[in-house]
């Protein structure tokens, strides 16, 4: 339905800057068109259509006028109003048209005050900020002298052997690899983290304007992105579109990531051959952030970035989000208002690529600006809350209003049937109220499980040394304090020797100065006295754990026992254990907010799936026992994510600081609630201590709703705690 602002737009004159020059290209099979701003040094790609009714704005012709026109030529493949009026918005913000030649004044007034409105709005979005700085044409010219090489089959055969070689290399060491990032991942990460990917950019960056600068194209301008407020360069190559070539086009766009990825391989050679430490602690750094962030963001196609300029030179379908958003646009506006919608251009495969690739950048977009906005409050000390509510303010909020106001004024262009959005509204507040208040909730909570002889049972080292002696044999009975192992340490037994003697040396000593009246050494050998004595009082600590004796009675329980005399064991090392197949429990590790399912039920029945287990399965159980508070320490090794479990841990000396202990100790990033659970006599005589599996208890009687927005809140409160202390 036309109105008044949508006749006055129609009657308005604008016209096609001079210094565009249009190029006529081949794209997916269909004529395209590069337009360049020789002015700004600006491309951009646009099909036949929009290349008809642009270049049919003189400055003498009406918008209607050049539509009429646009019809007459193109017939079927003509625009409506509503398409000429998005197609001008685009090209006035993109500084192709010139709008000075309204028909009126106000007209003109209120087209300065849109343009100045769309600014103003970019400023402010504090999520992505993209601040142009100068064209380092000149520079990256200059480069290419030296590098330019880089760019031919004998720099692709050295990036092949690099990568190759890396990732080779880190491939056959990727279980230490991977145990040392989940051991060692903190806070401080971030920091470290945030610096490796800055520098990660300026390479990559460099990259794609070299390979540019190689092919013909030149680097019009370069600048700052802020991300998270976190600065990131970006050079613009996008005069690399009027390569003819379609594979030299892709080449500058994948530049950056096969650059990336060649230093991710120099960064493993080097993770590889050098001792822990901080270079290779840098190392993996670099790593990490040359590959991961690569993958969700450079390589997504999703987003536009590299990845999506390669899928659209692939495919050969020009402005293929453009397409994709009008799609899901046409399919809202017929569910919504009943509008038919405008059919796909493409035909085939073509037009399933772009279906797909618009509601695949609906759900990307709210999975990536929800996480961008929940990582801005996290990561951002004091600005991070107040950085993420601008984001959802100006992705959500505003949005939701400009629909809002559409539903209820229209547009310039057209009115919306607003009965048919009233029914349709309703229909799906209903489908979405029976979800959320008729749908229970997940009615399982799950919990890691490991199944291992009652406390006391298992037998590990409490010092380091070689076994020396083992005084039992599997399956023999013990009793408590029974003679099990005895360990060997000569360092402990040469320095406690040493410090006997050293002792023994300082009290004749101190007798000597008393004699001749030199109480102020009297005074200073007392005080070494007193510190040999200390050590003495530790290492006979020390010395009597070297004799490992049994905690309780039972049988012994060891696989290749006679293999571990003469071998060297550490604090915490097993070495037997004790106990019999009557002793054989479950021990789980559930979250603090699901422990109101589990403590319902003084007895409550659980089911616990064993992995490897074969066709059992499951198997049951009845909860026995409840600690009362949560605990960061780990009831058994193979809850550690270091270990192959399922639970993130950290030394707890990185934490808490070095308290001089000498035994290594291992907590829980995210405290947990042990839970004891006895097992059925038939299942205690088949599984095996050392198992792991996965508990399984149904209690929760929530409604979606509720269940939903108890999820979002506790997320947020844990998100936050560390920089708001909410």
């Amino acid at each position: 339905m036309l109105n008044e602002q949508t006749l006055e737009f129609g009657q308005a004159k604008l016209k096609a800057k001079n210094a565009l020059r249009f190029t006529s290209r081949k794209i997916g099979g269909r004529l395209g068109y590069i337009v360049e701003d020789e002015l700004t040094g600006k491309f951009f790609q646009i099909g036949l259509s929009q290349y008809t009714f642009l270049s049919l704005l003189s400055g003498r012709r009406t918008v209607n006028d050049a539509l009429e026109r646009t019809a007459t030529l193109l017939r079927k493949h003509a625009f409506d109003q509503q398409e000429v009026a998005s197609l001008c918005k685009w090209a006035i913000e993109s500084g192709l048209l010139e709008t000075e030649i309204g028909t009126t004044g106000e007209s003109r007034e209120r087209v300065a005050a849109d343009a100045a409105m769309q600014k103003a709005t970019s400023w402010l979005n504090p999520i992505t900020l993209k601040i142009p700085l100068a064209s380092p044409d000149g520079v990256i010219t200059e480069a290419n002298r030296f590098l330019g090489w880089l760019v031919s089959p004998l720099g692709a055969l050295l990036w092949l052997m690099v990568v190759c070689y890396g990732f080779g290399l880190l491939l056959i060491h990727s279980d230490r690899f991977l145990a040392g990032v989940s051991m060692s991942f903190s806070a401080n990460d971030f920091v470290w983290f945030g610096l490796a990917w800055v520098l990660l950019k300026l390479v990559h960056e460099m990259a794609h304007g070299l390979v540019c600068k190689a092919y013909g194209g030149r680097v019009s301008s370069c600048g700052m992105l802020l991300l998270l407020m976190i600065p990131l360069p970006y050079v613009d190559v996008t005069s690399s579109w009027g390569f003819e070539n379609k594979w030299h086009r892709i080449l500058t766009s994948s530049a950056g990531m096969v650059c990336e990825i060649f230093v991710a391989a120099i960064a493993s050679v080097v993770w590889v051959n050098v001792d822990p430490g901080p270079i290779q602690y840098h190392a993996g750094n670099l790593i990490i952030a040359a590959t991961l962030h690569t993958l969700i963001f450079n390589a997504n196609p999703l987003m536009r970035f590299d990845g999506y300029f390669i899928l659209s030179d692939l495919v050969g379908i020009p402005n293929l989000s453009g397409h994709g958003k009008a799609y899901v646009k046409g399919v809202f506006k017929w569910l919504y208002f009943g509008a038919k919608p405008k059919p796909v251009e493409e035909v085939g495969p073509r037009a399933a690529v772009v279906r797909a690739y618009g509601f695949g950048t609906i759900v990307w977009f709210f999975m990536i600006s929800i996480g961008l906005s929940l990582a801005a409050s996290g990561l951002l000390e004091g600005v991070g809350l107040m950085v993420a509510l601008a984001g959802i303010f100006l992705w959500f909020v505003m949005p939701v209003f400009q629909f809002a106001k559409y539903v209820l004024l229209g547009s310039k262009f057209e009115q919306p049937n607003r009965k048919w959005f009233a029914v349709a509204a309703s229909i799906t507040c209903l489908v979405a109220g029976a979800f959320l208040f008729g749908c229970p909730s997940p009615s399982v909570v799950s919990a890691p499980v490991v199944i291992d002889y009652k406390p006391g049972g298992v037998i590990r080292a409490r010092a380091e040394g070689f076994a020396k002696a083992l005084h039992v044999v599997p399956g023999q009975v013990v009793a408590e304090g029974d003679l099990l192992v005895t360990l060997e340490n000569h360092d402990l037994q040469a320095e406690y020797a040493s410090l006997r003697v050293d002792i023994e040396i300082s009290k004749l000593r101190i007798k000597s100065l008393l004699s001749t009246g030199e109480i102020a050494s009297v005074q200073l050998e007392e005080e070494s006295l007193l510190a040999n004595e200390k050590r003495v009082g530790e290492l006979e600590k020390l010395l009597a754990n070297l004799e490992v004796r049994a905690t309780q009675a039972g049988h012994v329980i060891a696989s290749d026992f006679d293999a571990k005399l003469g071998a060297y064991f550490r604090p915490g090392d097993e070495l037997l254990t004790i106990g019999d197949k009557d002793s054989i429990q479950a021990t789980a590790l559930v979250k603090q907010e699901d422990i109101r399912w589990v403590n319902a039920d003084d007895k409550l029945q659980v089911e616990i799936l064993v992995w490897g287990d074969g066709d059992k399965g499951v198997v049951t159980g009845t909860l026995v026992r409840s600690n009362p508070r949560a605990r960061d320490d780990l009831p058994h090794d193979a809850f550690a994510a270091s270990n192959g479990g399922p639970l993130a841990v950290v030394p707890r000396q990185q934490v808490e600081g070095d308290d001089g202990s000498e035994e290594e100790s291992l907590m829980l990033t995210q405290p947990r609630v042990p839970i004891e659970i006895a097992l059925q006599p038939e299942d205690q005589q088949r599984i095996l201590a050392g198992q792991s599996g996965l508990l399984m208890i149904r209690g929760r009687q929530d409604v979606m709703a509720g269940y939903l927005v108890d999820r979002m809140m506790r997320f947020a409160r844990k998100n936050n705690v560390r920089t708001h202390g909410l």
